[in-house]
């Protein structure tokens, strides 16, 4: 989102805000006024009424006067500022992913499931982004032959495919329920998604 969209946005909450206050501000007006008219005519139980709906509106309105405090604090925050914290957290996430893959293949002579996400995904960008599930497959064990253990390459007893494509399935199937491929993969077709996009330009080396 470029400066101009953001400072767009910016300002419509804040006329958004002016608009509410206003709103509200005329009703406890209104609405006081009512209960002093009812009171000069006798109507001291409906003046009371009148009052006790008053109440909340009014403590409504303090706490739009506290969110207003809470966003003029915000954004009066240098976008520098912005921009650095959000450098620290896309360094921090690097850092969590390269720490979690160097984790799984200490604890296990087995390839784990998530080195096979960004060769899936580098494999749908190469094939056009979407293809058929073999030519996939494909790309990915010439990408990770130098790779793999022998044990990743075992057909696990009572099992058809050698252990490396079954733990590349259900990669895929997390990479489906994160936003990575699109919704529509099956078994037959995969398809990159934005965010598979995304994550591929940010973390692949």
């Amino acid at each position: 989102m470029d400066n101009e969209k953001l400072n767009k946005n910016k300002e419509e909450i804040v006329s958004s805000f002016s608009s509410l206050f206003e709103n509200v501000d005329n009703l406890i007006s209104d609405m006081k006024l009512h209960s002093s008219e009812e009171i000069l005519n006798g109507s001291v139980v409906e003046a009371q009424k009148l009052v006790s709906q008053i109440l909340p509106y009014q403590k409504f309105y303090d706490k739009l006067i506290g969110a207003k405090k809470v966003f003029d604090d915000i954004n009066k925050v240098p976008q520098e500022e912005i921009e650095l914290a959000k450098e620290k957290i896309e360094a921090l996430d690097q850092e969590e992913i390269e720490k979690e893959v160097e984790e799984a293949n200490e604890e296990s002579d087995i390839t784990s499931q998530i080195n096979f996400r960004i060769p899936v995904l580098k494999a749908l960008i190469f094939l056009g982004g979407s293809s058929e599930e073999i030519e996939v497959t494909d790309f990915v064990k010439k990408e990770m032959k130098k790779k793999f253990t022998e044990k990743d390459l075992e057909i696990p007893e009572g099992e058809e495919k050698e252990r490396w494509l079954s733990n590349l399935y259900f990669e895929t199937a997390t990479m489906i329920d994160e936003g990575l491929l699109a919704n529509e993969s099956s078994n037959k077709n995969w398809e990159i998604a934005q965010k598979g996009i995304d994550y591929l330009s940010k973390y692949a080396k």
